[in-house]
């Protein structure tokens, strides 16, 4: 959001920078911002304003944000968990768990209720003075109807969802994706592997934690839409997020390290969610610490491994026991090509 050249924006280093963002649909890039604000040090305070039609948006954003703040989270845990709740329509128990304590979190951050440094650290950060009452109440409604005691059949939501986009054409959809991706996505971004991106068209799981399984629902892609129902109109929950674009282009398929586009025999040595793990655990790094941060030269060499594996001596989360490191879907992908070479 800063992109613009220092001459551009205000000479008044006293006052701040302000930022409007119109319905962005996507808080990455808010927090791309905070997390380099120190690259530009004649500005030292920038406002960004964020304004969507829906209470779920906002909301979806707070978690988001709240998740990226969480100090008590590793980086490897909280880059995990960020992008487990970013993109996936299925999450683990553990990270249902979390997002549960994390609503309870954002219900007393809303109602000014401050009993702890969470809502403490979001507050300092987070004004939501200009919401009315209404609007307030609204949000943590919807905080609220992400608890684990809500039922949300999200998989027969996305796919009632999918039948109504494909119509006929469901029982073939699988081709469908595939003439997507040859024709459209892999001349844009190459770097999103196919059999990534088909997954997750098909099952709506953009990012796998190692070999984990996901058997809870994504409470907060979850959301209202307006419809009609024996000729009335009504509001009808369900699953109205993206089935046909993917979570990728955010945060996978650009980055300040171009190792990480590398291709070789026609094939990328990295994929999308390598990428998108490299960017939030920049981000993480640079917040904290307010350096850049340089990936070692052994995960560069390490082709056809994990994100993770070449950090080295970086303090990373312990991996579960039950959770094999050397398993991972990425190792697999990463050497396979994402098209016939033929």
């Amino acid at each position: 959001l800063l992109s613009l050249p220092p001459e551009h924006l205000q000479k008044d280093p006293a006052s701040p920078c302000n930022i409007l963002c119109v319905h962005p649909g996507d808080i990455t890039s808010v927090m791309m911002t905070m997390s380099r604000l120190g690259r530009r040090p004649e500005r030292e305070k920038v406002s960004v304003s964020v304004m969507e039609d829906t209470p779920e948006g906002l909301a979806r954003h707070l978690l988001l944000l709240s998740i990226f703040l969480d100090t008590d989270l590793g980086p490897r845990e909280c880059t995990e968990m960020f992008l487990e709740v970013y993109g996936n329509t299925m999450i683990r128990k553990q990270t249902a768990a979390y997002v549960e304590s994390k609503v309870q979190t954002l219900v007393r951050f809303l109602t000014e209720t401050m009993t702890g440094d969470a809502e403490r650290r979001m507050a300092e950060l987070v004004d939501v003075s200009h919401l009315k009452s209404k609007q307030r109440d609204a949000i943590e409604k919807v905080l609220v109807s992400w608890s684990c005691e809500v039922e949300t059949d999200m998989a027969a939501w996305r796919e009632k969802r999918l039948r109504a986009y494909y119509e006929d054409r469901y029982d073939y959809r699988k081709n469908l994706f595939d003439w997507d991706y040859n024709m459209v996505f892999k001349d844009i971004a190459s770097v999103i592997h196919k059999k990534l991106f088909l997954q997750w068209r098909e099952e709506g799981i953009a990012f796998e934690i190692r070999e984990s399984k996901y058997p809870e629902p994504n409470r907060t892609l979850a959301s209202y839409a307006e419809g009609k129902e024996k000729g009335f109109a009504k509001m009808k929950r369900g699953f109205w997020s993206d089935i046909v674009q993917s979570p990728y282009w955010a945060l996978g398929t650009s980055a300040e390290d171009a190792s990480l586009f590398q291709v070789r025999s026609m094939q990328h040595t990295k994929t999308c969610q390598h990428v998108c793990e490299y960017n939030m655990y920049a981000m993480l790094h640079e917040l904290s610490t307010g350096d850049r941060f340089k990936m070692p030269e052994a995960t560069r060499e390490s082709y056809g491994r994990s994100f993770w594996s070449g950090l080295g001596a970086l303090e990373v989360l312990e991996e579960d026991e039950e959770e094999d490191p050397e398993k991972d879907r990425l190792d697999l992908l990463a050497g396979v090509p994402a098209w016939p070479t033929s």
